[in-house]
């Protein structure tokens, strides 16, 4: 668990020494162990997620070869991550989702620093809609033609009365 809370924070320890999540350890401790290795694995993600968003924030790339060199110079990030998803100590179906979101998170990565580059390169214009006059409101109506609802008597809804409730017998 030291090992976990270690890596989760930043620190990318060697995993010599540790036992390999097999089915030796029983049931109930390796699902906390798993558990909590897929979190501290997330959050690593999330936090690399946050410091290359931090990055693109702070300078946009403007060309193909700033956007290269942003992701390279973000890989690094990544390696500790990839070297855990690889390790004989996780469990294959496991190791499998790990390489599978950092695919994702690689293809997320490219496409978001690409697009920042795009927008840099070319700023979007605003959509010019023609402007329309518009009719001056109309705040009351004048003459005979005005309507004014009248008072209602109790119970009844727009211009009908609710039928009477009646309760009939009817023969067998």
């Amino acid at each position: 668990m030291a090992w976990i809370d270690a890596f989760r924070k930043g620190d990318d320890r060697s995993t010599d020494g540790l036992p390999a999540i097999d089915g030796r350890m029983g049931t109930y401790v390796e699902a906390r162990l798993l558990e909590r290795l897929s979190l501290a694995f997330s959050e690593r993600v999330r936090s690399w997620q946050g410091a290359l968003g931090d990055r693109i924030v702070a300078s946009p790339p403007a060309d193909d070869a700033a956007v290269a060199e942003l992701l390279r110079d973000a890989r690094p990030g990544l390696e500790p991550l990839a070297r855990v998803a690889s390790s004989p100590l996780v469990p294959r179906p496991m190791a499998v989702a790990m390489h599978d979101l950092l695919a994702q998170v690689r293809a997320g990565a490219r496409d978001a620093v690409t697009e920042s580059a795009r927008r840099v390169r070319e700023p979007e214009v605003q959509p010019r809609l023609p402007r329309v006059d518009r009719q001056p409101r109309v705040t009351s109506i004048p003459g005979p033609a005005a309507v004014v609802p009248g008072p209602r008597a109790a119970g009844m809804i727009g211009t009908q009365r609710p039928a009477a409730r009646t309760t009939s017998v009817h023969p067998v």
